[in-house]
């Protein structure tokens, strides 16, 4: 079967880069899509049909979402072992994972502990009875998470759940532990207000949040951005339609620092999951260290990037002038850019407007790529793959 069966394209005429008139079976033109090549954003009919399963519609759902995980997080009860800890580590993965790091860039300073993300199998060396474990599985049936699960029940660490069921969750439930179970059947990633909100939530409730953002504020900030980036706004009015069409045909690179440097993630991993494109992300100021070096070579392929960076609205004044001395020192390597300068009255209201707009945009450019931005085959196959070889 030929791969690209497997992408969740509409037709073999509707992958992105094939010419109109190509055939199936003939050597492809990899050479990158062309403007003529992309449609319309400004046709409902035209995002329907390409986005069926309304993930642009979920994007939209994001402050519905937070508001739901606050009230869920509201009723669950944290024993003294969940309050009194020295640290506190998340195990989880992709869009589950996301959420957490979030947490960490929009509450970093207020945090009375260290808060970790571990994506792996293992449980951390340095795990002990004072490190509060989370763990975030969308599905309740990540692999790497079960398996860091049970080493954490194995030490008798205090564990708190966050899922919509499987054996994460039914486990949680037989062995009475904090469990915030939402119910959401969509992708993961697109259950971003449920991951952000439900950690930030279940962190205030254990104390290790110290003045804590409100929720209010950002959700009506939201609210704001959708009405000025919804599919109903026409690209001429539209800034993340505008983005969409500057970075279609390039790859883009996300630049971010401070509680923009998870967010820079979250767009690369969104460009991947929905717009099926290559992505890359640099946190600063750590790429003035390295990736600038790499903005040379190859020459040819300069005009194929696209530099998109995340600023906060509070940035200090040290990563904005390296943003500055780095856009003098490239000049003409990287003239493909954009800055995508945060809203909002809060870190946490800005870390969450940011994350929302670069989901919006990378909705749009799966439209311009004519790519259903919903399916996720490879990763199911992968997955499935995975599973066969472990039977």
């Amino acid at each position: 079967m030929d791969a690209r069966d497997f992408f969740g394209y509409k037709s073999s005429d509707e992958e992105p880069g094939r010419r109109p008139g190509e055939a199936g079976d003939v050597a492809e033109d990899l050479s990158p899509p062309q403007l003529e090549e992309a449609i319309t954003l400004d046709d409902p009919a035209v995002i329907s049909r390409i986005d069926p399963g309304g993930m642009l519609d979920r994007v939209l759902e994001i402050p519905r979402q937070l508001a739901v995980a606050r009230r869920v997080a509201a009723a669950v009860e944290l024993t003294p072992r969940h309050r009194d800890v020295d640290q506190v580590l998340v195990l989880a993965m992709g869009g589950s994972a996301i959420g957490a790091e979030l947490v960490a860039g929009a509450a970093g300073d207020r945090l009375s502990v260290p808060l970790v993300v571990h994506r792996g199998y293992e449980l951390p060396s340095w795990a002990n009875p004072r490190t509060l474990v989370i763990a975030a599985s969308h599905s309740g049936e990540t692999v790497e998470t079960l398996t860091a699960v049970r080493g954490a029940r194995a030490r008798d660490l205090p564990l708190a759940v966050i899922s919509t069921g499987g054996e994460l969750g039914r486990t949680a439930q037989e062995r009475g532990e904090p469990y915030l179970r939402y119910q959401a059947q969509i992708q993961p990633r697109a259950a971003v207000g449920f991951g952000f909100g439900l950690v930030h939530e279940l962190l205030v409730s254990a104390g290790l949040i110290e003045r804590p953002d409100p929720f209010g504020p950002a959700i009506e900030g939201l609210d704001h951005l959708f009405e000025r980036v919804g599919p109903g706004v026409a690209t001429d009015a539209n800034p993340a339609k505008q983005l969409a069409w500057a970075i279609f045909g390039r790859v883009p690179i996300i630049y971010g620092a401070g509680p923009m440097t998870a967010v820079a993630r979250r767009w690369k991993t969104q460009f991947n999951e929905n717009a099926k494109a290559w992505a890359a992300y640099e946190p600063m100021p750590e790429a003035n260290h390295n990736a600038i070096e790499g903005a040379l070579n190859p020459r040819e392929l300069s005009d194929a990037l696209y530099v998109i960076e995340l600023h906060d609205a509070q940035e200090p004044k040290e990563i904005a002038d390296r943003y500055r001395v780095v856009e003098e020192l490239l000049g003409e390597r990287a003239t493909n850019r954009s800055h995508v300068r945060s809203e909002g009255d809060s870190t946490l209201a800005r870390v969450l407007w940011t994350v929302a707009f670069g989901d919006v945009v990378s909705v749009y450019l799966a439209i311009l790529y004519q790519t259903d931005p919903t399916p996720v085959t490879l990763l199911a196959m992968l997955k499935e793959r995975l599973a066969r070889a472990t039977d």
